[in-house]
């Protein structure tokens, strides 16, 4: 008789046994973000510009520190997460946007990083929770799409520039469109970790919708 073995089970429990998960908030064990520290996680109440939703307040604690173990510490596996969050708490968004889509998949875009940090860092956090937001529905709602855009400018991280007018000024011209075509007359969702002024997100809505994207809408898990 022929054994089946399933490698990736052995390599999560062993990744379990050696480094296992805590809870952000709590540490309580096996679980990412347990669903008492989510009910404790403050939401984001500051209106953003046009088509742009952000779910948790970036003040939080926790969320702030979800996402700096994410971006810093190598747990992908927190990006997973959020992105279900993300779709959870935008659901009346999401209803919304798939009642225009006429049958078509909406397009899910993660906000790209620089081939620098790309190096520095071995992954896109955005893509990370992309995929956990994606996975929610089936391939003919979500489409993830990580190779439209382009971040050709290794550009100041926004979270040092206090200005708004700044902030708008340093991402212009930073990120570029790699097929036009691709985009005409689709409904496009960008995602992002964080958003502040909304500068990153906004520049991308942009050049998607000059590219002749029909709708554009502008996700972030924290505000």
């Amino acid at each position: 008789m022929k054994l089946s073995i399933d490698f990736n089970q052995i390599k999560n429990f062993l990744l379990g046994l050696f480094f296992p998960i805590k809870c952000v908030g709590c540490q309580a064990e096996n679980e990412i973000l347990c669903a008492n520290c989510i009910k404790k996680i403050g939401l984001s109440e500051q209106k953003i510009d046009g088509d742009i939703f952000a779910v948790f307040s970036y003040q939080d604690e926790i969320i702030k520190k979800a996402i700096w173990e994410l971006k810093y510490h190598q747990k992908r596996y927190i990006g997973d997460k959020l992105g279900k969050l993300l779709y959870e708490y935008l659901i009346e968004e999401i209803s919304d946007i798939k009642m225009d889509v006429s049958g078509r998949s909406i397009y899910v875009i993660p906000t790209p990083i620089s081939n620098k940090k790309m190096r520095t860092r071995g992954y896109n956090q955005s893509l990370a929770i992309v995929k956990g937001f994606c996975s929610t529905e089936g391939k003919e709602v979500f489409e993830i799409k990580n190779k439209i855009i382009n971040k050709k400018v290794d550009n100041i991280p926004q979270a040092k520039i206090t200005n708004k007018k700044r902030r708008l000024e340093n991402v212009r011209g930073v990120f570029e469109i790699k097929n036009k075509e691709s985009v005409k007359g689709r409904t496009i969702i960008v995602v992002d970790d964080v958003t502040t002024t909304g500068g990153t997100l906004t520049g991308i809505m942009k050049i998607l919708k000059k590219a002749g994207a029909k709708k554009v809408y502008g996700f972030a898990v924290a505000h």
